[in-house]
């Protein structure tokens, strides 16, 4: 009985050591993406709607099975119109059908975005707006832009407050990271 449980036991020792443990996203927490978070226990994504360019309505989880990265922006926002043609870029080379870039402006106006996106030449990004400005209290928005990982099943996976500069070696780095654990 007694070599049964030792048995047992350096089994389960065995088997603990030898599971492949998934290396945290907070390692990337550094340089320009020093404000990186990756919550202990991170929320589900919000229920919540918005309205595309034409007025109709979508919500976040019409894009679950995506990876999905989750912009909060404005024009009247320097550093989030500084980082849109780079948003823009991300989801020209990544965005597909295992990933897209939600870009959701917080102006009043719709056309206001709308000239914004003809001056800037920003192709790939859809026009997103949240008249309701409730995305804020939903997403725990304390201040834009910041951006938002969510999984394909719709669990948050990280979130990075400020301008990222989403070229850069660190973020693409990141995306390999969160794109190959989705």
């Amino acid at each position: 009985m007694l070599a049964v449980a030792l048995l047992a036991c350096v089994f389960v020792i065995i088997q603990s050591c030898s599971l492949e443990q998934k290396p945290s996203l907070q390692r990337f927490a550094k340089g320009g993406l020093k404000k990186l978070q990756v919550l202990q226990t991170p929320p589900p994504q919000p229920q919540m709607t918005f309205k595309t360019v034409d007025g109709s309505e979508i919500r976040l989880s019409d894009f679950r099975g995506k990876t999905v990265l989750l912009n909060v922006w404005a024009t009247w926002c320097v550093p989030c119109v500084a980082e849109i043609p780079s948003l823009d870029q991300l989801q020209a080379e990544k965005g597909g059908e295992n990933f897209t870039v939600v870009a959701i402006s917080m102006d009043r106006h719709i056309d206001d975005a709308k000239a914004f996106f003809k001056k800037a030449g920003i192709e790939n990004l859809a026009i997103y707006r949240d008249p309701s400005y409730s995305i804020s209290t939903k997403v725990g928005v304390q201040a834009i832009p910041i951006s938002v990982f969510y999984s394909p099943s719709g669990q948050e996976i990280a979130r990075i407050p400020g301008e990222v500069d989403w070229q850069s070696k660190d973020t693409n780095a990141l995306l390999d990271a969160i794109l190959s654990q989705n």
